[in-house]
């Protein structure tokens, strides 16, 4: 089971990443210090390290278990951001990380992309779970899933790290919604 190349919602095409994308990833939110924030990366100093990031996002449709999507708004064709859904080994499971285009913030993209990969999860005959961590501190994206109708589940305790903020693993609260 592989999600489809491209998904598309009433405003987004989620659509697989292409080399030719890099600059405009670089350039929408990966070199921004406050858009990378609660990832697990650093932001880029150049748009060959987005090059890098585009490479491995498409050799990871080559795999089994973790599909990067940007997030390509219609009206425009610009990137909103993107999402990737990562099948689990338990294949009940499906989790998903996100970052979003600095300029699309509080414009409901992202909420968006959510349901749509939430939806894709539950068209799947085995797919009953999916779920996703934010950061204790980052209330915008706790808001984003739950307004995708996800519920806290409760706190992770030095779940993951941020090296944004500290190299020191740091708390995550769990969402997750159920079929």
């Amino acid at each position: 089971m592989k999600p489809p190349e491209q998904i598309e919602t009433e405003r987004l095409l989620l659509r697989k990443p292409r080399m030719d994308d890099a600059p405009a990833v670089f350039n929408s939110w990966a070199k921004y210090p406050e858009v990378t924030r609660f990832l697990t990366w650093h932001p880029h100093q150049s748009i060959e390290q987005s090059e890098a990031l585009m490479k491995r996002s498409i050799d990871g449709w080559d795999g089994d278990t973790n599909f990067r999507y940007l997030l390509e708004i219609k009206e425009s064709g610009a990137l909103a951001g993107m999402i990737e859904l990562r099948l689990e080994k338990e294949p009940f499971k499906m989790s998903f990380g996100y970052t979003g285009a600095y300029a699309q913030w509080g414009k409901g993209y992202m909420t968006e992309a959510v349901r749509a990969s939430i939806d894709w999860a539950f068209q799947q005959p085995d797919i009953c779970r999916v779920y996703a961590t934010a950061d204790v501190e980052n209330i915008p994206s706790q808001r984003v899933m739950e307004k995708a109708g996800m519920q806290r589940e409760g706190l992770l305790r030095k779940e993951s790290t941020h090296p944004n903020i500290s190299p020191e693993p740091r708390d995550c609260y769990i969402y997750a919604v159920v079929k």
